[in-house]
């Protein structure tokens, strides 16, 4: 989290307030992904931390005041563990499943310390044979999964479509009509691999949050958020 991120995400969460809405702690509940990043996993009475955090959000007077209290959360809590060890997915490498009866769900979280992008030419070869495996590791001990789902913004980019099979990506959608946010499927575009802000693509948002009037949330993001779901057969054929 960084001031920035966080200031970001808050933008939304006014204009929401601004149009009547709901109040700052239903927009932060509902539009951020903070709960997840400052590791709080519950939205229940059982996690205070988090209703805690939503008061100071709620109570604070201005903008300013609303990222600081997001921050101080942020630097008094324990670091947060990445969604994938938390749950216990299957992990190789940059990828990560998650099983659900007939589904598996990848997700793409890389820890990368050698400050080239996770998907960065020289490593797409690495990132498929990564995904081969973790997707091999979970058709052995889950037989009974039958189709391969994901969704991201990272869809619409060339690099990361790359690592699939065509019929994949094929016939990926645009995500539309989502009323809530709290993962990175949407916001991790805004963020490169550094962790810093792509200033060009936060000015556009905050442009079209200025001008937001309730309609479809999902438009306000400039790089789609794409959602793709093929048979779990389509992986035995090359990924490209």
């Amino acid at each position: 989290m960084s001031p920035g991120f966080a200031s970001l995400q808050l933008r939304l969460v006014e204009r929401f307030v601004a149009l009547g809405l709901g109040t700052h702690a239903d927009g932060a509940k509902r539009l951020t992904n903070f709960r997840r990043r400052l590791g709080l996993r519950s939205d229940s009475a059982s996690e205070p931390r988090w209703a805690d955090v939503l008061d100071a959000i709620e109570s604070a007077a201005t903008h300013a005041d609303r990222v600081a209290a997001v921050m101080s959360a942020w630097r008094s809590l324990p670091p947060a563990v990445p969604e994938h060890i938390a749950n216990g997915w299957p992990t190789v490498g940059a990828f990560s499943i998650e099983t659900s009866g007939p589904v598996a769900r990848t997700h793409f979280y890389s820890m990368d310390d050698d400050n080239l992008s996770p998907l960065h030419p020289s490593k797409l070869d690495a990132r498929r044979n990564e995904l081969r495996s973790v997707l091999a590791i979970v058709r052995r001990s889950r037989p009974e999964v039958e189709r391969v789902t994901g969704g991201s913004w990272l869809y619409s980019t060339s690099s990361y479509r790359s690592l699939f099979p065509v019929a994949h990506v094929t016939h990926a959608v645009v995500r539309r009509q989502r009323r809530t946010f709290q993962g990175m499927s949407h916001w991790g575009q805004f963020l490169n691999h550094r962790g810093q802000i792509r200033r060009e693509l936060a000015d556009e948002f905050c442009a079209r949050v200025t001008r937001w009037e309730g309609d479809d949330p999902c438009a306000l993001f400039p790089i789609n958020t794409l959602e793709v779901d093929s048979p779990v057969e389509i992986f035995d054929k090359p990924s490209r």
